[in-house]
């Protein structure tokens, strides 16, 4: 990540988070940290617990960022910040804590100036997966789906359909939401089912090379502690542990997992977004 993508990044987690811009410039910027920014960036329990506990007015502190210290004025100072920095790992983990899930509608692109004409949203739940595919090497994908809570619909790619899209966490003028089809949690296992089945039809190659490296290294295993009936259990108890420990590195196998997720009420038409892929 590039210092412009750390400034942008910096900048849009402040203003969510409801911090203030006091000042900014070409290199740098001041910000007044919100509550729970200033807990989430700064390491001061006790002095949150004090305030909390005597009713005290709090006082979050303010912080300075610099971009581009080579060109930066002399008279600011500020702590440096670029990927790799703690306080900016501060700033991922705070944003994904406080963004595992959203709400957002999206925001209408033309409105007539004179109408009482209200629309519907369609509603999508999104989840972005991290698939993983492990051995004794190991790959990362990132799967993007979204699967209309009305009709079941599911769209592969979601994050690249939305991201240029502008949003709002309050619901827009002249719009209304439905009562879904769909509950989250039966969308939940339609996504989850849908993924499934798509790595079952993936190639395989890697997975059978890995159980090729597995069966060769538990035959060398089996050379080096030979099955003999004079064999101390320490040795017996040694060749398990390492059998396990062999089994699970060279073990293929996909893990995943949920990096976040969010519902989606999108005002386009629907058939903006689907791409014929009905699961239901």
């Amino acid at each position: 990540m590039d210092q412009k993508k750390v400034r942008e990044f910096t900048e849009r987690y402040l203003k969510l988070n409801d911090c203030h811009i006091l000042e900014s410039g070409p290199t740098y910027l001041l910000t007044q940290l919100s509550i729970h920014a200033d807990k989430d960036l700064l390491n001061r329990p006790f002095y949150w617990m004090y305030v909390e506990r005597m009713n005290l007015p709090p006082q979050p502190v303010r912080l300075s960022f610099v971009f581009d210290p080579e060109n930066h004025p002399e008279e600011i100072r500020g702590e440096h910040l670029f990927y790799g920095t703690p306080r900016f790992a501060k700033i991922l983990q705070s944003a994904q804590k406080h963004g595992k899930f959203v709400r957002l509608y999206e925001e209408p692109r033309y409105e007539p100036a004179y109408t009482d004409l209200t629309k519907p949203y369609s509603p999508w739940l999104a989840v972005n997966y991290k698939v993983s595919y492990v051995c004794d090497q190991k790959r990362d994908r990132l799967c993007s789906l979204g699967i209309n809570l009305n009709d079941g619909t599911i769209r592969e790619g979601f994050y690249e359909v939305i991201k240029d899209r502008r949003w709002s966490n309050r619901l827009p003028a002249k719009r209304y939401t439905v009562e879904p089809r769909l509950q989250v949690v039966e969308a939940v296992g339609e996504l989850e089912y849908y993924l499934e089945e798509t790595i079952r039809c993936e190639d395989l190659t890697w997975a059978e090379e890995a159980e090729k490296r597995l069966q060769s290294e538990l035959e060398r295993l089996d050379v080096f502690y030979p099955d003999e009936p004079s064999m101390p259990d320490e040795i017996q108890k040694e060749k398990k542990r390492r059998r396990e420990e062999i089994v699970w590195q060279f073990h293929p196998r996909v893990e995943i997992s949920v990096i976040n997720a969010g519902l989606f009420y999108v005002d386009t038409p629907q058939q903006n977004l689907t791409n014929q892929k009905i699961w239901l």
